[in-house]
C-alpha cells in the first residue's frame, strides 16, 4: 500500500484538537495530520489512523485558498482509501480511490507519478473486489507511468493478475525477470506469487520449491506482513491438498485464516478467501456439513464487505449451493446456485473461470435432481 507523506510547510496555524497522539491529544495542521496517520498505518493502528486521515481532510478544506493544496488533499484521501481497502471496506476505498485519481489527474496531469501510483492503488482494490478487467487496465496504465522501484512492486501486482486469468505465461513473463536480485520484502512477493501460478498450472514441484524459498525470506526476519505470510500458507495449503497431504493441508489453511484474523479481524474478505479454500477441501473430503459452515460464513463477509451481488459473495453462494446438492438438499440447491448463476452471468465474461465453474456445478445439480425425479416416478409405477 502506498502512503504519502507530505512534505510542503504550511503556515497555518492550529487547526483544532486532532487525533489521539501517543501521550495525549494534539493540536497540529492537515500535513501533520496526515503524516501523523501514516505513521499510525505503519503501525497498524488503524482506528487511529483512519481519525486523522478524515480530519486532516476536513482540515484541508478550511485552508484560505483550497486550490493551492488540492494535489495534498487528494494525497490524504488516497491514504484513507487505501486504509478502507486494507481494513476490507471496499465500497468507500473505491470512492475514496476513484476520487482521489480524479483529483490528482487534475492537479499534476495525467501522466505524473502520483497518477501512477493513484492507479496501482486502485487497481490493488479493483483485484481484490474480483474485478479482473479493471484491474489490470488500471495496473497496465499505472505500469506506462511509474519508475523504479515503484513499477516493479507494480509488475508483481501485474503477475497476480495474469496468474487470476489463467494466463500464466504472461504471470511468469511478468515475475521472473523481477527474481534476479530480489530480496527481503520483494524476493517474498516475488517467490510467494510464483508459486501460485505454478500452483494453478498444476506444477506442483516448481510451486513447493517457490514456496520454501519465500518461507525462507520470511523468518530471515525482512519479509512479509501477517497478511502475506497469510496468503503464502493459504497457497501451501492448496499445494498438500492436490499433493494428497491432506493432514499438512489442513493446518495450513487454519494457519492462514489465523494469521488473517489476527492481522485483519474476522469480518475481512481475506479471511473470507482463507474460507473459501478451506471449505473447498472440506467438500472434498466429504465433511459437506463442515463446508457448508464454512461457505455460509465466507459468503456473509463477503456480503457485508462487497454488497449481496458482489463477485466474490456470488462465487461463495454458488459453492455453498454445489454442498447443498451433496447433501441432497435440492430445493435449496436450486434457488441458491440459479440466482448466483443468473446474477455471475450479468458480472463476468462467458470465459471467466468462475462462471465456467457455477455453470458447470448448476448443470451437475440439475442432471442430478432430473434422476432423483425420474427415480420417485419409476418408484411410483412398480
Amino acid at each position: 500500500m502506498f502512503v504519502k507523506v507530505a512534505v510542503i510547510a504550511l503556515s497555518l496555524g492550529s487547526i483544532g484538537t486532532i487525533c489521539g497522539a501517543e501521550g495525549g491529544v494534539a493540536k497540529s495542521n492537515p500535513i501533520e495530520l496526515n503524516n501523523r496517520g501514516v505513521l499510525l498505518t505503519r503501525q497498524a493502528k488503524y482506528a487511529e489512523a483512519e481519525a486523522c486521515y478524515r480530519q486532516a481532510l476536513d482540515a484541508w478544506m478550511h485552508v484560505a485558498n483550497p486550490d493551492s493544496v488540492a494535489r495534498d488533499r487528494a494525497h490524504t484521501l488516497e491514504n484513507l482509501g487505501s486504509l478502507m481497502r486494507d481494513t476490507g471496506h471496499y465500497p468507500e476505498a473505491e470512492k475514496d480511490l476513484t476520487q482521489a485519481l480524479a483529483d490528482l489527474e487534475h492537479a499534476a496531469g495525467n501522466a505524473s507519478l502520483d497518477v501512477g501510483e493513484a492507479l496501482e492503488n486502485l487497481a490493488a482494490l479493483y483485484r481484490a473486489e474480483g474485478d479482473r478487467g479493471r484491474a489490470e487496465a488500471a495496473a497496465l496504465r499505472a505500469d506506462s507511468i511509474l519508475e523504479e522501484p515503484a513499477r516493479t512492486y507494480n509488475r508483481v501486482l501485474l503477475g497476480a493478475i495474469y496468474n487470476e486469468e489463467r494466463r500464466f505465461s504472461e504471470a511468469r513473463a511478468m515475475l521472473e525477470p523481477l527474481l534476479s536480485g530480489a530480496t527481503e520484502k520483494l524476493g517474498f512477493a516475488v517467490n510467494a506469487d510464483l508459486a501460485a501460478v505454478a500452483l494453478s498450472e498444476r506444477k506442483l514441484d516448481d510451486a513447493e520449491r517457490y514456496a520454501r524459498t519465500a518461507l525462507q525470506f520470511a523468518a530471515s526476519g525482512a519479509g512479509p506482513s501477517k497478511v502475506g505470510l497469510a496468503a503464502l500458507y493459504n497457497n501451501l495449503g492448496q499445494l498438500y491438498r492436490f499433493q494428497q497431504r491432506y493432514e499438512e493441508a489442513e493446518k495450513a489453511y487454519r494457519k492462514a485464516i489465523d494469521l488473517w484474523t489476527v492481522a485483519c479481524g474476522t469480518e475481512h474478505p481475506y479471511v473470507a478467501d482463507g474460507l473459501l479454500n478451506f471449505a473447498a477441501f472440506e467438500h472434498e473430503r466429504g465433511r459437506d456439513r463442515a463446508a457448508e459452515d464454512l461457505y455460509r460464513r465466507a459468503a456473509g463477509i463477503f456480503e457485508r464487505a462487497l454488497g449481496a451481488d458482489g463477485v466474490e459473495t456470488l462465487v461463495a453462494r454458488n459453492e455453498l449451493g454445489e454442498v447443498l446438492r451433496a447433501e441432497h438438499r435440492y430445493v435449496a440447491a436450486e434457488q441458491i446456485s440459479r440466482s448466483s448463476l443468473a446474477a455471475m452471468r450479468m458480472k463476468l465474461p462467458m470465459d471467466d473461470p468462475r462462471l465456467l465453474r457455477a455453470q458447470s456445478n448448476y448443470d451437475r445439480l440439475r442432471s442430478e435432481t432430473k434422476r432423483a425425479s425420474n427415480g420417485k416416478a419409476s418408484g411410483a409405477e412398480r
